[in-house]
């Protein structure tokens, strides 16, 4: 599974011209996150559709990284997250994207973009959803 990664302007409509793109070609964002600051912003998100929103972005004129991730299920409990980014960190793993896919039946759904997927997959296996 891959996420998709876009820098913007801060100013107004980035979004709206990103999440156009993928209306337009009938593909559902199906998780979120972005933040602005010092006059840039970045977007991260999933899509319902990978082929057809990297087709839609390029026509788009929207230039997307696509990051490999992994999806995992925390406890949701005090600390759940702070043991798991350790785990991360103690092996040399970045977190490049963080994506909440909610909560459900006491687990909180993350979708992590990391600098070696394989590697975290191996080393949180027991957090692991499979898509």
């Amino acid at each position: 599974m891959k996420a998709f990664m876009i820098a913007t302007e801060d100013r107004p409509g980035e979004l709206a011209q990103i999440s156009e793109a993928m209306g337009k070609a009938g593909i559902n964002i199906t998780a979120l996150a972005g933040f602005t600051s010092e006059g840039a912003g970045m977007v991260g998100f999933l899509v319902s559709d990978e082929a057809g929103a990297r087709g839609a972005l390029r026509a788009a004129g929207i230039q997307a990284k696509e990051l490999e991730v992994i999806r995992i299920a925390l406890a949701d409990e005090p600390g759940a997250l702070a043991k798991t980014a350790r785990k991360l960190a103690t092996a040399g793993i970045n977190l490049e994207l963080i994506l909440s896919t909610g909560i459900s039946h006491g687990k909180g759904g993350l979708v992590l973009a990391v600098s070696d997927a394989r590697k975290a997959a191996t080393l949180l296996a027991d957090l692991v959803v499979e898509d």
